[in-house]
């Protein structure tokens, strides 16, 4: 049975955050002393342009990130399909402030990165996260905690049941799912936006649906959002569903019943898009609180209610560190 976030307090109630709130951290994580200044002071809240913004050439093309924070465990953030890392904000912010060193890039063909020179080697979950490990080893991280959106979710499977780097990975909107037709239709629930998932051309009308879904408010095609989900490279999706439903990658199912390493769900309690029973029928090696966590929110309860997604994502942080 799933857990509610609500109704099961975790660690410490950071209450609502503010842009100029500084979180306090619970007991094993500490904000540190730190060269690279807070992320509240990098990022331009409104436009939610990232002034900090830098990248990095992996086989030839650019990948922009932000690494924001203190010299504490390293948090990997990855972000969701035709979205940017951008969507992190709360999340850089929040980190940060707790002390951890926190990394958010925008995928190839995503954001300010640019579209992939090998279209069929990057766009799919392994090939992304080929260019994650590139990321992080180049910033000379060798140990890190993954946080997957959506998409970004199904990479992090990936990585964390194939890499020893990874010390743990916490999913939103993420069924683990068996990369095939059948396995896509028991997690995720079919609809007329689920299908654009894959589309190459999206239309003014297309971007606004699958946004509006993807984030869980109106998005206008001129929005911030709205003209990163219009410049994410159209190859990208298509590649992307078709390789995964090709089978390239692990089978998710059986990598979380297998994996030791910690896993979090949480997840929101009301996402167009996954099959919520899909979760709790799944067999899990190291679920957190051996169950799903529910929170408020669609798709993307991390940018929606971000202080009962923060509270939960930094508690189990902290215990996947160790002592």
């Amino acid at each position: 049975m799933a857990i509610d976030a609500e109704k099961r307090p975790i660690g410490r109630n950071f209450g609502d955050e503010t842009e100029s709130d500084v979180p306090v951290a619970p007991d094993r994580i500490k904000p540190e002393h730190s060269s690279m200044p807070p992320a509240s002071r990098l990022l331009t809240f409104g436009p939610r342009a990232l002034a900090n913004e830098r990248s990095i050439l992996i086989d030839g093309n650019s990948v922009a990130f932000i690494r924001a924070g203190g010299q504490g465990a390293a948090v990997l953030l990855i972000h969701g399909n035709s979205a940017c890392k951008e969507v992190f904000e709360h999340q850089i912010s929040f980190l940060a402030e707790c002390g951890l060193d926190v990394i958010a890039a925008d995928l190839p063909g995503h954001g300010a990165s640019d579209n992939a020179s090998e279209p069929r080697e990057t766009y799919s979950f392994p090939g992304y996260g080929r260019v994650l490990r590139r990321l992080m080893s180049g910033l000379g991280i060798d140990q890190y905690h993954v946080v997957g959106w959506s998409l970004g979710g199904h990479i992090g499977l990936e990585m964390w049941f194939e890499d020893e780097a990874v010390r743990s990975l916490t999913i939103t909107g993420t069924p683990p799912v068996r990369l095939s037709p059948i396995g896509a239709s028991e997690g995720f629930l079919p609809s007329t936006v689920m299908d654009l998932a894959g589309k190459e051309n999206f239309s003014r009308a297309d971007v606004s649906a699958y946004g509006s879904a993807m984030l869980g408010e109106s998005i206008d095609p001129d929005s911030w959002f709205g003209r990163r989900v219009a410049r994410t490279d159209g190859t990208a999706r298509s590649l992307m569903l078709q390789n995964g439903l090709a089978g390239l990658g692990h089978d998710e199912e059986s990598a979380v019943a297998l994996c030791p390493k910690p896993l979090a769900i949480l997840q929101g309690r009301n996402d167009p898009f996954v099959n919520l029973s899909h979760l709790e029928r799944l067999a899990y090696g190291n679920l957190w609180l051996n169950s799903p966590v529910m929170i408020d929110g669609g798709h993307a309860p991390h940018w929606t209610h971000p202080s009962e997604f923060n509270r939960c994502l930094v508690n189990f942080i902290a215990e996947s560190d160790g002592p």
